[in-house]
Parts: structure tokens; C-alpha cells; sequence
């Protein structure tokens, strides 16, 4: 299939270290290995059992209109798309396709008027975001912005719908500037250019004063205020250089805003500042055992919904404004909360955990009603009722530091019956966390007969600001030996055997997938890749520009080589002694394909013959369902061939 090829014609856009011997020279066998491989992936029929458990889905990112109107993104062709419902049908009637892009949406916002979505669109998993504006009324679809060169982000619509702000990297690629876009005279006009990565979170109800934040990595930003008629700022809080200060939104009355910090617990939780006093306090809600997740007020500012992170779970609180007072919400099973909105005093939102693939529920604030599902799930005949439910667990790393990591055990699964092969899947970010959602391949794989650890190793998010902070620069491999202690567990507990544990992950996770393999040679059986770091030197320098300063301030700088090449998988490449399967995408924008390239010239170098699957119509991850069950299929043979059924 088209997806299996990497033509010859995209190996311009290829970035690899070209200090390697051979390299280009092993180009060509590359592309044919991986060619040949996808033409037998063509002969092979799909397992249909593969194919149902990636069709299960959910629509995503509801928006109910006043009027009953339902939007969402949904995926029932294989391509995330906007969909319609028109209010007065059942649950599951017919959505209506709004759009037809080729490679899908990447999100959407309707107007306050609900008279017009902006629609954000990329091309081929690239990121460079287009934006459109969608009538609701006639259909009509307008390209308002796009440029191959610039990174267009959507903001937020003005009040009276009148226009929106959104940011542009149109003059330096690591700075992104703020616009105001007026939809009568359909022209911009510069609000900010400050240097930096700017977003803007809320916006006064007369369009002259707006809350922006500045995003210098995962835990560490700040915030001000500013007033788009005189220029003058008013810094949301002046607190350590490297606090998380992140403004969301304006309080009633518009003189006090809602923002979420890190400083002075290490737990982000909730305060308001006074924009005329310049002091803030916290109000009492949540704890310091809880993150807050999420911030969303309703139109009149009278009602406040707040998610917080609780140990990988999700949960719900709805306040009183302006005192703070809790309104008993029940949003049924444990999972993860997401897609809240507040329309008046109703309120939505969507819930995910392992059997159930993120169904959208509604709400009165102040009714005594039980959530009334708005979404139903495609379940492709399979009963969601019996998947695997995960085990929040604990294990001691190399140092004694405890790991919590969620287990999955396949059905009527008991140690019992004796050690069964296992996936330790690591997780993108480092900034991210293994959390108990829907995950289609971990279900399909427990079918199988396969285990699955998740670990959230030192360095993952939902902890406090200590715990994402201890993998940070020359800390780094301490989480590639929390992921190897997390295999060492399976075996010491019996639910595993040595050279039965396969090392998998994304992005990031690709990098511990190597990595892990690399630190415990003897506990690990095979490694899969996808869309991976081998490489931090080439990675920093061929990542785009507008991502560099974040990921240097994880990772360490460009200026420290020496430490840089240390951490490298690339650069131990000879300690590999596992099979190896890598994938990636072509258009990669955050780790680009030079990274794969590199550890697959590497391998073959070796005598090695790693499995190989490159995505032409790809970026940072599969997007199509063409392409993800393409991989699906090849991972699981990989996993037989390797570590056995």
C-alpha cells in the first residue's frame, strides 16, 4: 500500500548525520528494505480482530450549541473530520461530514454567536497549521490563512464574535506573535510581538484587554496582562524564574484573574490575582495531594469547572463564582476527564478509561438529573464491558525511589499459570504520563496473551513539580533505569521471564524503548521505536526552531555536546543486541526522520536487519487508520517472532 513506500522522491527531506560512514550510500538500501516489506504487508491480510479493536472510537472535542446542535471531530473513515448533528435526534443518528481535508483537522472552535467555527488543518502529520473558517449557517468554507513557511495557532474568539486572536511565527520561526483578526474588513492587525512562544488564554468582553502566557517548557511559564489599546502589561505574579505561572481566565468582573502555579507547593493548584493590587491568594479547593488539570468558566464568568489529576485519574469540580463555593457534580466511573465546557449552568464533558473510548456526557449544574450521555461509542461488536481494567502498582527503582505504574493482565490471567510475555510501553513527553485512557493496541494485545507495564518513570507529569524535574538535563538516565527496573518487577513478581519483555514506545518513549534495552541487555527480548530520539545532538539541531529552546531546557544544550552524545542511544548502538523495529514518519516536524534513518543505518551496519515501516503521509505519530492498522499488523508479528505468543 501507498503508506508502506517511502519514495525516493522524499529522501530530500531527510535530515541525518552525515558524519556517519556510508550513510548515504545506505540510503537506497533503506528505502527498498522498507518498500519490500510493505509489499508483503499487502499480501497479508489484515487480522480482522486487529481491525476492530482500532475502529473502536468515540467522536471527539463535542461542543453543544444552545440550540442542541452538536459538533465534533470524528474519525469514521480512517481521517479526523468535522461533524454535525442536528438537535432532536437520538444519540446515535447520523452525523453529518462538515468537512473533507485530505489529512483531516486538527481541531476547532465555534463562535460565541455560533455562527461561525475556525477550523485548524495540517498537512501530512507536518503541524504547519492552516486556518478556515467554516458558516454554520450556509456551509461555506473560506481558507483565511496559509502559508508552508509560518505555524498559524488559533487562540480564542473575541466575545462578540466579531473577530479572533491567534499567533503566527511569520517573522522568526521560534517567536510567535499575537493578531487580532477582524471578520468584516478581513484584515490582522499585531497586537504583541514579543519574543517567544506566546498564547492568549481569555479576552475582556469589550476585546481591549487579553491574558497571554508565555510557554518556555512543560513546567515553566509566566503570564501577564495586556491591554491591546495603550501597550501596557501587568505581570500575572512575580515569583522564581523557573515557576509555572499559567493565566486562564478573567474572574467576574474582570478585575481579578484565575491562573494555576506550581509555586511556592510544587502541586499546580488555583489562586487569583488582583490586577489592581498586584496580590494574589489561593482559594480553598483541591489539596496538594491533587494537580489541577483544567480551567474552564462559563460566558458570564458565574460558574468554574476545575479537573484535577489524581494519581493518573481524572476528576470533576464545579464552583460558585465569585466565592468559590462546590456544587456536587457525580460524573459516574473512575477514568479521565475531558472536552469540559460550560454553556450557562450546562455542562459537558467527555470520559475515557480502558472500556470506554471517550463517550461525551451533559449535565445541569443544579439539576438532580444523572449524566446523560450526548456521544456513543463504535464499538465494532466488541463488548467494552469485559476489557481489562488496569492495577495501580508501585516498584523500587535502582536507588529506591518508588515508581507507580499501571498493570494490565490478560483475562482470567493469574500468576498461577506462570510467566506470559510481556510490553513495556514508556511514554512520550518526558512531560507526559502513562494514564489509565481507552488504548485500543493494549487491549488488543492482552487479548493475545500479552502483559502490558505502564510506568510513569522519574520525569513524568502529574506528580508535583519535584517529581518532572528529576530526569531534567545530566539526570537523565535515571528514567531509563526506572523503565528497566519496571521489566526487572515482571520477572521478580513471576508475571514475566527474561528476553520475554518487549521495550516499546513513542516520541520520547522511542528514545526509552532504545535506551532500555541498551541499560538491561539481559531482561529485554526485542525494542520498538516509533518516531524516536537516538540522536539529542541531530535532534536538537533539526527539530524546528520554534521547539528548540523547549527541549533544550529538558534535554541540555547544544553548547554541552560532550554530555549530549553521552545520553544518545545512537552513540551505543553496539550494546543493541535485540531485535529492533522502528518506525516513523517522513514529515516528522518535532523528531524528524533522520533519527530512525541513523539507528537503521547503524543496525544494518552491524549485520542487523531491523523491521522497518516509514510513513510518506506521516508526522510525530500514525494519524490515518490506514496507517496505524498497517503498524498494528506489523507489530504484533514482531512481537511473535520475537518474544513469542
Amino acid at each position: 500500500p501507498e503508506s508502506a513506500k517511502v519514495r525516493v522522491n522524499h529522501t530530500r527531506t531527510l535530515s541525518m548525520d552525515t558524519t556517519m560512514p556510508h550513510l548515504h550510500a545506505l540510503i537506497a538500501g533503506l528505502i527498498l528494505a522498507t518498500v519490500a516489506r510493505g509489499a508483503h504487508a499487502q499480501t497479508t491480510a489484515p487480522m480482522p480482530s486487529i481491525e476492530s479493536f482500532w475502529k473502536i472510537r468515540a467522536p471527539a472535542q463535542p461542543v453543544l450549541a444552545s440550540d442542541g446542535t452538536l459538533y465534533v471531530r470524528d474519525w469514521p473513515d480512517g481521517v479526523r473530520q468535522l461533524y454535525r448533528r442536528a438537535p432532536g435526534h437520538e444519540i446515535d443518528a447520523h452525523l453529518e461530514p462538515l468537512t473533507d481535508f485530505e489529512d483531516g483537522i486538527s481541531s476547532f472552535a465555534l463562535s460565541p454567536d455560533e455562527s461561525k467555527i475556525i477550523i485548524s488543518a495540517a498537512i501530512g502529520g507536518s503541524e504547519q497549521n492552516d486556518l478556515h473558517l467554516y458558516n454554520t449557517a450556509t456551509g461555506e468554507l473560506t481558507t483565511l490563512f496559509t502559508n508552508p513557511d509560518v505555524v498559524y495557532t488559533f487562540h480564542i474568539w473575541l466575545r462578540d464574535s466579531t473577530g479572533f486572536i491567534y499567533g503566527a511565527n511569520d517573522d522568526s520561526p521560534s517567536d510567535f506573535h499575537i493578531y487580532r483578526y477582524d471578520l468584516a474588513t478581513g484584515t490582522s492587525t499585531r497586537l504583541s510581538d514579543r519574543p517567544g512562544h506566546w498564547i492568549t488564554a481569555d479576552v475582556t468582553d469589550d476585546g481591549t484587554r487579553i491574558l497571554l502566557n508565555r510557554y518556555f517548557a512543560a513546567f515553566h511559564a509566566e503570564a501577564m496582562e495586556l491591554n491591546t489599546r495603550t501597550g501596557e502589561t501587568i505581570t500575572i505574579t512575580d515569583s522564581d524564574d523557573t515557576a509555572y505561572r499559567w493565566a486562564h481566565a478573567y474572574a467576574p468582573g474582570e478585575q481579578r484573574v484565575l491562573f494555576v502555579s506550581d509555586h511556592p507547593t510544587g502541586v499546580r493548584r488555583l489562586y487569583e490575582f488582583d490586577l489592581a493590587t498586584h496580590l494574589h491568594d489561593a482559594p480553598e479547593i483541591g489539596s496538594d495531594a491533587r494537580e489541577v488539570e483544567s480551567v474552564e468558566l462559563n460566558e458570564d464568568r458565574s460558574l468554574l469547572a476545575l479537573t484535577f489529576n489524581e494519581d493518573g485519574f481524572g476528576t470533576l469540580h464545579v464552583y460558585r463564582l465569585p466565592d468559590f463555593n462546590e456544587v456536587g457534580i457525580t460524573t459516574g466511573e473512575p477514568g479521565l476527564i475531558g472536552d469540559v465546557d460550560l454553556l450557562g449552568d450546562r455542562l459537558t464533558w467527555t470520559l475515557s478509561n480502558a472500556r470506554n473510548p471517550g463517550i461525551a456526557y451533559q449535565k445541569g449544574v443544579f439539576t438532580r438529573e444523572m449524566p446523560r450521555p450526548i456521544t456513543t461509542a463504535e464499538t465494532q461488536g466488541i463488548d467494552l464491558g469485559k476489557l481489562t481494567l488496569p492495577e495501580l502498582i508501585t516498584y523500587t527503582s535502582f536507588d529506591g525511589f518508588e515508581v507507580p505504574a499501571f498493570l494490565y493482565l490478560p483475562p482470567g490471567y493469574d500468576k498461577s499459570q506462570g510467566p506470559i510475555p510481556f510490553v513495556a510501553h514508556f511514554h512520550g513527553g518526558p512531560e507526559s504520563q502513562h494514564r489509565p485512557r481507552f488504548d485500543a493496541q493494549t487491549q488488543f494485545l492482552l487479548t493475545r496473551g500479552y502483559g502490558v507495564i505502564k510506568p510513569n518513570v522519574r520525569g513524568s507529569a502529574g506528580y508535583g513539580v519535584e517529581y518532572v524535574n528529576m530526569d531534567n538535563y545530566r539526570n537523565r538516565w535515571d528514567s531509563v533505569k526506572d523503565g528497566v527496573e519496571a521489566a526487572r518487577w515482571l520477572v521478580t513478581n513471576g508475571y514475566a521471564e527474561r528476553g520475554r519483555i518487549a521495550a516499546y514506545g513513542g516520541s520520547y518513549g522511542g528514545f526509552m524503548a532504545v535506551a532500555t534495552v541498551i541499560e538491561g541487555p539481559d531482561i529485554f527480548g526485542a525494542s520498538c521505536n516509533v518516531v524516536g530520539i537516538v540522536n539529542f545532538e541531530t535532534f536538537l539541531e533539526q527539530t524546528k526552531s520554534y521547539r528548540r529552546a523547549l527541549r533544550e531546557a529538558e534535554y541540555g544544550p547544544l553548547s554541552d555536546p560532550a554530555f549530549l552524545k553521552s545520553i544518545s542511544p545512537i552513540n551505543r548502538a553496539n550494546d543493541i543486541n535485540v531485535p529492533m523495529m522502528i518506525a516513523h514518519g517522513l514529515n516528522d516536524p518535532r523528531v524528524p526522520i533522520g533519527e530512525a534513518m541513523q539507528l537503521a543505518v547503524s543496525l544494518q551496519q552491524r549485520g542487523y536487519d531491523p523491521e522497518l515501516l516509514f510513513f510518506p503521509d506521516e508526522g510525530h505519530g500514525f494519524a490515518k487508520l490506514s496507517n496505524r492498522l498497517l503498524f498494528a499488523n506489523r507489530f504484533i508479528d514482531f512481537l511473535k517472532n520475537t518474544i513469542g505468543e
